[in-house]
């Protein structure tokens, strides 16, 4: 058969983009996640607050008692920018709240609701709501993560490459970016089945791909990904990782043992996780020297 993408035919790179098909036990663990998700509800402080125009542009807000301001993590969800929400994104509250953290879990309009470039715009808008009304709330501006998982991380990529001082904003820096089992270009996504839905052009492809964009500030990301992904998503984030060791912003790179996919994110639930030191390197500031290594863990 033709090879569409690299040398893959449209079957083989579909598959590759199919990380449900790829990973059978999938719903196992997004069920896992929701309920999780909402053993956090005890430690919720705000709920439902809107941020925007659309339904779906509103936040949830995990915080420690005390009137802070407490250093902020936001959790951009995953679902092939088409499904999840922020109601199956609270599993890993409790952990940070225990640190002293404030947990933020961005509810936002998906591409099955609006264009791709309106989905990417209101993320943009939701963390910027973020970053100027998140001290009215115990929340420490000058110190937020972004943490995105899978199509999530694709879209803290894109607060990475915006320029926030041309939008209102002080500057164009955050704490940290934590892209886990996320991409850095767009095109085989385009010529995968997925884009039936995305209806993603050449021109986008190019305006909201990692790759083909420079970064705004200068805003450390550490990059994970599942030993378990597939080989295009594996691929995918050693070139988002060289991207940013290349401009010199680079934490550090991990390649997870013994996960797949879905359940990468989920160690953000155990405190003496890799992942989770990470995030909390990034919040103490001990995290922000880059680093050329590159751990399996």
């Amino acid at each position: 058969m033709k090879a569409v993408f690299g040398d893959y035919d449209q079957e083989a790179l579909d598959y590759q983009y199919d990380n449900q098909r790829y990973c059978p036990t999938f719903r196992q663990t997004l069920d896992e996640g929701a309920r999780l998700s909402l053993e956090a509800v005890p430690f919720r402080t705000g709920h439902d607050l809107r941020w925007g125009a659309h339904e779906d542009a509103r936040l949830d807000i995990y915080a420690p008692a005390g009137a802070g301001p407490h250093p902020v993590v936001v959790y951009v969800h995953g679902g092939a920018w088409l499904g999840q929400n922020k109601k199956e994104s609270a599993f890993a509250a409790p952990a940070f709240v225990r640190d002293g953290c404030m947990y933020v879990a961005l509810g936002f309009p998906r591409a099955s609701q609006v264009p791709f470039s309106e989905m990417v715009a209101a993320v943009r808008e939701g963390i910027g709501w973020i970053v100027r009304n998140i001290a009215r709330h115990g929340g420490d501006p000058s110190r937020i993560v972004l943490i995105g998982h899978s199509s999530g991380s694709h879209l803290v990529t894109q607060c990475l490459t915006h320029d926030w001082k041309a939008a209102g904003l002080p500057g164009n820096d955050f704490a940290g970016a934590v892209l886990v089992s996320g991409l850095g270009h767009l095109e085989p996504v385009r010529l995968s089945y997925r884009n039936q839905r995305l209806h993603l052009t050449p021109e986008q492809v190019r305006e909201f791909s990692l790759l083909t964009n420079e970064p705004s500030g200068r805003t450390p990301v550490v990059v994970a990904v599942a030993r378990g992904d597939t080989d295009e998503f594996r691929r995918q984030s050693g070139d988002v990782a060289r991207y940013w060791r290349e401009r010199g912003l680079l934490v550090s790179e991990h390649v997870f043992e013994g996960r797949h996919h879905f359940d990468v994110i989920l160690d953000l639930c155990d405190r003496s996780s890799t992942l989770y030191r990470a995030v909390m390197q990034l919040i103490e500031g001990s995290g922000a020297r880059p680093d050329q290594r590159r751990t399996p863990t």
